[in-house]
């Protein structure tokens, strides 16, 4: 994969200044080191609890949706965490994948801190509001 030249503008980036003669990749642009691992172990994270719950929704009974066979799956402990996890991975990688769009504007490069900001509160938002829904089981 080939380099690319950053803007001619500066940025700040999570307070890191990068001028144009300096060489980065585009996804190490639009999102730091440690967001970029959590957007590759969310997505891994994601793609075995979605398999879990299909399979237990889906395939392993005919009347997983029967309002009697939710709430006694959403009473064991096991299922909860699952389900906080799942919800903790959906929030993280959903709008992280929306701050980094936003970081490939010039409008989300220069307001960098307003849409980490921003993006931090939404995912803490959805997480503890699903939260408190799970929790009420």
């Amino acid at each position: 994969m080939a380099d690319r030249f950053i803007p001619a503008l500066q940025i700040r980036h999570g307070g890191v200044k990068m001028e144009k003669t300096e060489k980065a990749l585009h996804t190490k642009r639009v999102l730091e080191p440690a967001g970029w691992i959590l957007q590759l172990l969310t997505g891994l994270l994601l793609a075995i609890l979605v398999t879990f719950h299909f399979y237990e929704i889906h395939f392993a009974s005919h009347n997983a949706m029967e309002f009697d066979k939710v709430v006694e799956r959403l009473s064991d402990t096991g299922y909860k965490v699952m389900y906080a996890l799942l919800l903790l991975s959906v929030s993280f990688h959903a709008f992280n994948g929306l701050r980094a769009i936003a970081f490939d504007t010039e409008f989300g490069l220069r307001n960098s801190r307003t849409i980490n900001a921003i993006t931090a509160l939404i995912i803490l938002g959805a997480f503890f509001y699903g939260l408190s829904l799970l929790v009420m089981f």
